[in-house]
């Protein structure tokens, strides 16, 4: 019966008290008699945990007093019942537990509690170039969480983009998962956005992203890095946009393979014109720095050692023309500027030292008056700004970049730095000090601030160290065989200069070291021996 349940729940209650003498219990003057089966659930609970608690502590400690006082709700009795008022209610468990700690000969005793983690802030990063994989891939997680808003879920390894466009290399090769390089982008409460930035708000720290169907959405932030990149120059001259490739994204490559391997199956049809089928095989270049010369390196190396043996009569037909205002890889060693032309003249390769004036359908206008036909425009001649950077509210430089400060914060319009905004890689530019747009600025960038996020959650001794870029050195490939190298350089750098065999081993070795995974890794290494032994891949999807 419920009289007996609650009867026996008494004694187990009173049976825990007597194995406690230290324990005594102020007991509320309701009887038992009219206890619920709640109320007698709830003492025979406390009880129970009461002599747990004692039985288990440790010798020295002292409970001094244990409370419990047991409230009826506040209902009016009810006529028909037979129990009573107070019989039907909710119970008021009241429990105040005080322990004293004695200390036992040297040792002393303390009783600790689990807390709550606190809650971590949230970084996001907006791109997912070379420095923002850096800063993603070294960012502590144990510290922060992580967002990433980007319309590609990958970072482009740019170097060897150009062996992509003719077969050397699958796009994938050069296409490095952001996943891969920070695994807790998996887990909650880290996230992945496939989308594009649209504004931010410094003042309510959010960032309004579009994504692919036009859908908009917030992400608010604690910490914000600005690494979205910048876009290739047009320089506003007519039918660059229209008529001319880029060469900046794995998109992009693909849509150059795409029309040179179009316009060799289109020379080929029975019936093409002379005039037509040359101007088909026209595969013109504007830009000299080391994307323009590697993909023209890359050209040549499909014409000599593809084209020649699987289509004679067409790579017979072929002209590659490299378009550059000054001298080709002008940031180099004089003297491997001359080497870098003359192996490209060597290659077949006509260099053409003038200025664009106009880019229409089928020709090239220079700035003499004169016109070079082209079947395939490749435009490679510098990068400005987005739009997306043009419109936000910060500081900008002369060439239309975010100002930012030795810290990598940006600068508001009065120039003053905006805490907890960064900006790094393309879309950066420090006014007093600034740095090419190269992915080696990039990704130096990223690695430090990293550093300096981590940092901050760590009580610091000394001032933060502000970014300082250290210039390794560059490299670039012509031909198979055939590389250019300038080492060091930097400030207090001696530099090392060679050129030759030697140059495009250190090239491919170096390269392929800083491939982002040991998939990607694996995956050149078979490209480049797949390629060399059994020929360049020209499949059109």
């Amino acid at each position: 019966s419920r009289q007996g349940w609650a009867r026996e729940r008494e004694r187990e209650r009173e049976e825990a008290l007597r194995g406690c003498p230290e324990l005594t219990m102020k007991r509320a003057s309701t009887s038992a008699q009219t206890s619920s089966k709640t109320a007698g659930s709830m003492n025979g609970g406390l009880a129970r945990i009461a002599a747990r608690c004692t039985s288990r502590a440790p010798r020295g400690w002292c409970v001094s007093r244990r409370q419990t006082v047991m409230m009826s709700a506040a209902n009016a009795p009810d006529s028909d019942s037979k129990k009573g008022p107070g019989s039907v209610g909710a119970l008021k468990v009241v429990q105040t537990l005080e322990r004293t700690v004695e200390r036992v000969g040297s040792k002393q005793f303390s009783l600790s509690f689990a807390t709550r983690p606190a809650k971590k802030q949230r970084v996001v990063i907006l791109g997912t170039g070379w420095g923002a994989a850096r800063l993603a891939k070294e960012l502590d997680m144990g510290s922060y969480d992580l967002t990433i808003v980007s319309p590609r879920n990958h970072m482009v390894f740019t170097p060897l983009l150009a062996s992509t466009t003719v077969g050397t290399l699958d796009f994938r090769s050069v296409a490095v998962s952001i996943r891969s390089l920070q695994p807790a982008l998996g887990l909650e409460p880290n996230h992945f956005y496939t989308a594009k930035a649209k504004a931010v708000d410094p003042e309510a720290q959010t960032v309004t992203c579009v994504s692919d169907d036009g859908g908009e959405f917030e992400v608010q932030y604690d910490k914000l890095a600005i690494a979205t990149g910048a876009q290739g120059s047009t320089f506003n001259i007519p039918g660059v946009e229209e008529y001319a490739l880029p060469l900046r994204d794995v998109a992009d490559a693909s849509a150059i393979k795409d029309k040179l391997i179009k316009n060799i199956a289109k020379s080929q049809i029975p019936g093409t014109q002379e005039a037509e089928r040359r101007r088909l095989l026209n595969f013109v270049i504007v830009g000299g720095g080391p994307t323009g010369v590697e993909f023209a390196g890359e050209l040549s190396n499909l014409v000599k050692e593809d084209l020649a043996r699987a289509v004679p009569q067409v790579s017979c037909s072929v002209r590659i023309t490299l378009i550059e205002a000054r001298d080709i890889l002008g940031s180099f060693n004089p003297d491997l500027r001359l080497y870098a032309s003359r192996i490209l003249s060597k290659s077949g390769v006509e260099i053409v030292k003038a200025q664009v004036k106009e880019v229409k359908e089928t020709s090239v206008v220079l700035s003499d008056g004169s016109e070079i036909e082209h079947g395939l425009l490749v435009w490679s001649t510098g990068v400005g700004p987005t739009p997306f950077i043009t419109s936000l509210p910060f500081g900008k430089s002369q060439d239309g970049r975010l100002a930012v400060d030795e810290f990598q914060r940006v600068e508001d319009m009065e120039g003053n730095a905006v805490e907890n905004v960064y900006s790094l890689g393309d879309c950066a530019c420090n006014t007093l000090n600034p740095l090419p747009t190269t992915a080696q600025v990039a990704e130096q960038q990223g690695k430090w601030l990293s550093k300096h996020i981590n940092d901050q959650c760590q009580p610091q001794e000394e001032e933060p160290e502000p970014f300082k870029y250290t210039h390794l050195g560059q490299m670039s490939a012509m031909t198979t065989g055939s590389a250019v190298t300038d080492l060091g350089g930097g400030s207090g750098t001696p530099q090392l200069s060679f050129s030759g065999f030697l140059s495009w081993l250190s090239w491919r070795a170096v390269y392929l070291t800083k491939l982002g995974s040991f998939q990607n890794k694996l995956y050149v290494l078979l490209n480049w021996s797949t390629s060399q032994m059994m020929g360049r891949d020209l499949s059109r999807w």
